[in-house]
């Protein structure tokens, strides 16, 4: 009976009840559109920087980041490499880095030298995706970045020598020629790293057999855990470094914090808004039926019942917008999600997008469902004063109304 009369009392004034629900419902398809793009920039931003080097977690010799130009070896990698078979980790490669000076055609770059699997770092790793030209880590050459064979006026099958210092602390230098050229969505990472097979970069380095660190993979979001494992399976061993893509980049980890917070106080500011409508509707309503809330209380009705009827009527807006505003804010991210939005102007050079520069919306039903529970909550409350207002009148003074 309640719910019968409520929703007779909506559509007494129908365009104001359309204007409410309109407003509502758009409230709630923006928060739903952009709790989606948020999500899906984050699991961008978390895929470039794991994708493109860091790895969702990586094991250096304690001191590593302190010293990173020194070629600091990992103690027992065969021990490391057990332990994370009994972990969550679900792919991982050995690796040797070192700082290097790459000369062309009396031209010369600073460069990191990675010496990495040509098999196992595909598993890890998305540069082997982004070939261009050439092979992938082709024995006896090098792969360099577009931008890099660019700027140097260099191509496949040409040579460019590589100046580094040794594991002995002399300098070597060499000419490898150009076997593979890649091309990522970060301009400045392909500047900047050059890579050859593992075995071949020990060799040039005079570092037979040294590792300096081990990436792995794990499962999407999963990453802080499988670190945390490791750990525990080393046992507190202080010769290990653990991190997990967080700690290596903080950045990253830092603005997607950011962003986050940046998102509830946004959440906030729409639910307030949305319970300001609601009040202004309701308290017009009950302003308008003075007369006839007195009549129902004169001849019998209870304030109960009338507190519950009001209370009725502004969840059934609630719950109304919450529909419309999902069904819309579900076909928007539909759309978002296959096609995206083309941010190329904007992060050309942002390591952000080193994979891609489509953004791409991710609806998590949890986040649905607790965008209508809070739409619904919300309204319902909002009808709380209005409500008081009515059931609080004198019976003559609302029968002398209107």
């Amino acid at each position: 009976m309640i719910l019968r009369i409520a929703l007779r009392n909506l559509l007494r004034n129908r365009r104001r009840t359309l204007y409410t629900i309109s407003a509502v419902a758009f409230g709630l398809l923006c928060l739903i559109v952009f709790q989606a793009l948020k999500v899906g920039l984050h699991e961008q931003m978390v895929r470039s920087t794991v994708g493109l080097d860091a790895g969702a977690l990586q094991i250096h010799a304690k001191g590593h980041e302190a010293n990173i130009a020194s070629l600091l070896p990992l103690p027992e990698p065969q021990v490391v490499e057990e332990f994370l078979g009994k972990t969550s980790v679900t792919a991982y490669a050995r690796r040797i880095k070192s700082p290097a000076l790459l000369i062309a055609n009396a031209k010369s770059t600073a460069v990191l030298l990675s010496g990495v699997e040509r098999v196992r770092e595909p598993s890890v790793t998305f540069i082997s995706e982004n070939m261009v030209a050439g092979d992938y880590l082709a024995p006896g050459g090098l792969l360099i970045g577009e931008n890099l064979a660019n700027s140097l006026g260099v191509g496949l099958g040409d040579d460019v020598a590589l100046m580094v210092e040794g594991w002995t602390g002399a300098p070597f230098i060499r000419k490898f020629p150009v076997k593979g050229i890649y091309r990522t969505a970060l301009a400045t990472f392909d500047l900047g790293h050059v890579f050859m097979p593992l075995p071949q970069a020990q060799e040039f380095l005079r570092a037979d057999g040294v590792v300096t660190e081990l990436v792995a993979a794990s499962e999407a979001g999963g990453e802080l855990s499988a670190a945390n494992e490791v750990r525990e399976k080393l046992n507190g061993d202080d010769r290990y470094s653990i991190r997990y893509w967080g700690e290596i980049a903080p950045d990253v980890k830092q603005l997607i914090d950011l962003n986050d917070s940046t998102m509830a106080l946004l959440i906030i500011i729409v639910y307030l808004i949305v319970a300001v409508g609601i009040v202004n509707t309701m308290s017009m309503a009950v302003y308008e039926r003075f007369h006839e809330i007195g009549i129902q209380l004169a001849v019998g009705d209870t304030p109960r019942s009338i507190f519950l009827m009001i209370l009725t009527e502004s969840a059934l807006l609630g719950l109304i917008a919450s529909i419309l505003g999902s069904l819309m804010g579900w076909l928007a991210c539909l759309y978002l999600g296959k096609y995206g939005v083309d941010l190329t102007s904007l992060t050309s050079s942002n390591q952000y997008f080193a994979q891609s520069h489509i953004l791409k919306s991710h609806l998590i039903l949890s986040d649905l469902g607790w965008a209508n529970l809070l739409t619904v909550t919300t309204a319902t409350l909002a009808g709380i004063f209005p409500a008081l207002k009515a059931v609080r009148m004198e019976v003559v003074e609302a029968l002398n109304h209107g």
